[in-house]
């Protein structure tokens, strides 16, 4: 509907009473979720086609690392301009994404092909570089969401080559927390801060759930992430969460206006260090609690979410792993529950909640 046609009838429906006021500003109309389900499921063939073509029609760029470095990134920027040029459209938003990871994928095999053996360290390094200058040219949400993902779990496996596999939980919740600590203070780039903080999220969220002895082990017999230092090294990295969970408790109490002399500041650090010693023998437990605290005190139910997923994810692993007797996890797990309670008991008698109000 054109702006003069809006105006009439707009006039029209006033004069009839039947509205008052100025004209509002056009909205723009949200299309059904099937819709955008069915364009988006085009946009992935459309371009899965295009590139099929392209494949098959220049299969000897295929061959030329130099070749797969620059046709890598000539998609990329390629993918940088759909989204600039059609940044509401959800079938060019697939269309762009799936060429978006065509392109990283011929750019990290042509760097393969450059270094001539797979070095880990070197192909991290190179993802984790190439996943930021997409966080920061491609305005779009979804891509940049993953962008942060795949860089976060490129320094996760920088951390695990380096045989600090201990410490990966605590680093990459302590940047989730940066980022969602900061959210507030830094609004004009708040969609940009919270793509971030999401992609950093779900990274936490892997690296707690599978943090243990399935995935090192996997590694480690592949000969990457020869844990350093021995049995010292591996508990400072537990005490590293308990840290990350205590630091985002005070952080999140200041914020609040709240002593941490109060009564209500002392009960929420006592269950911190509660959480905390139950951490030093499954250490996944204190960053999971630490995303489900930061999405609590946001508001953010999608935070709150992820947060219990990666809590109850990392239970059942740490439950049915053949790390340690079943018998001792499961006074383990009885033992912080109780304590929790004991926790919880206390937090009623020294914070009880405001009585409500009943109005007639």
């Amino acid at each position: 509907m054109s702006s003069t046609t809006r105006a009439m009838l707009w006039d029209r429906l006033a004069k009839a009473s039947l509205v008052e006021g100025a004209l509002p500003e056009a909205g723009e109309a949200a299309s059904p979720w099937f819709i955008r389900v069915m364009l988006g499921f085009a946009g992935w063939l459309g371009a899965l086609f295009l590139l099929g073509f392209v494949g098959a029609a220049f299969v000897a760029i295929f061959r030329d690392a130099s070749s797969m470095l620059v046709l890598g990134g000539l998609a990329c920027a390629a993918a940088v301009a759909i989204y600039r040029v059609a940044p509401k459209s959800d079938f060019m938003a697939q269309f762009g994404l799936a060429v978006s990871f065509a392109g990283q994928a011929m750019i990290l095999v042509g760097l393969a092909d450059v270094f001539k053996r797979f070095n880990p360290t070197q192909f991290a390094v190179c993802f984790m570089l190439l996943e930021a200058v997409l966080f920061v040219l491609v305005p779009n949400y979804l891509h940049r969401v993953l962008s942060a993902l795949g860089a976060a779990l490129a320094a996760v496996w920088l951390i695990i080559d380096a045989g600090l596999f201990a410490f990966a939980p605590a680093a990459i919740t302590a940047a989730f927390l940066v980022l969602w600590l900061v959210e507030f203070k830094f609004e004009r780039h708040g969609p940009l801060l919270r793509a971030g903080g999401y992609g950093l999220a779900i990274a936490a969220v892997l690296t707690s759930v599978l943090h243990g002895g399935l995935w090192l082990g996997w590694l480690v017999s592949r000969g990457h992430g020869q844990p350093a230092g021995g049995e010292a090294v591996q508990w400072l990295g537990h005490g590293a969460s308990v840290l990350v969970l205590v630091g985002a408790v005070i952080a999140l109490l200041r914020r609040e206006g709240l002593e941490l002399g109060s009564g209500q500041g002392r009960v929420g650090l006592c269950a911190a260090l509660i959480l905390g010693l139950a951490s030093l023998k499954a250490p996944g437990v204190a960053p999971a609690a630490a995303i489900l605290v930061v999405g609590y005190a946001n508001g953010n139910r999608v935070l709150a979410g992820l947060g219990i997923a990666a809590l109850l994810g990392y239970l059942s692993h740490y439950y049915y792993s053949m790390q340690t007797t079943l018998l001792f996890k499961s006074a383990l797990l009885a033992a912080t529950g109780l304590a929790l309670l004991g926790a919880r008991l206390v937090m009623h008698r020294w914070w009880p909640e405001a009585k409500e109000t009943s109005h007639a």
